[in-house]
């Protein structure tokens, strides 16, 4: 049975003040004003590159660059499990454009601001 993923947003803030998951999750860069297309396309890209993070096996075979040969199959649902919760992803409020909007601008030396997505199963 194909896994199926929700992708959550559980916190926005500086990395030092993230406490972690155990579920497999994702962590982007964010600046005011960001579309939701943007917001995919940079959780698409930490899929790509394997920087999931957790302790779950999600989380170990969403990450490995090379998984033992029984695993292949489970590890290739999981990612495309991730992948399609990513693209069902939609705002909490209908027709917002415009994301994390409460954020300042920052300056140059500033300390980057991340949002945090957790795949959540839900079969």
């Amino acid at each position: 049975m194909r896994p199926v993923f929700e992708l959550a947003h559980v916190d926005t803030c500086l990395p030092d003040y993230w406490s972690g998951h155990h579920l497999a999750h994702v962590q982007i860069p964010v600046r005011p004003r960001m579309s939701m297309g943007e917001i995919k396309s940079a959780i698409r890209q930490e899929l790509c590159m394997g920087s999931v993070m957790g302790s779950s096996e999600d989380a170990r075979l969403l990450s490995a660059d090379i998984v033992k040969p029984d695993e292949e199959k489970q590890a290739d649902a999981i990612t495309r499990a991730a992948y399609a919760a990513v693209s069902k992803m939609k705002p909490a409020k209908k027709g917002q454009r415009q994301f994390f909007t409460e954020l300042g601008e920052s300056d140059e030396d500033g300390e980057s601001v991340y949002a945090f997505f957790v795949f959540v199963r839900q079969d």
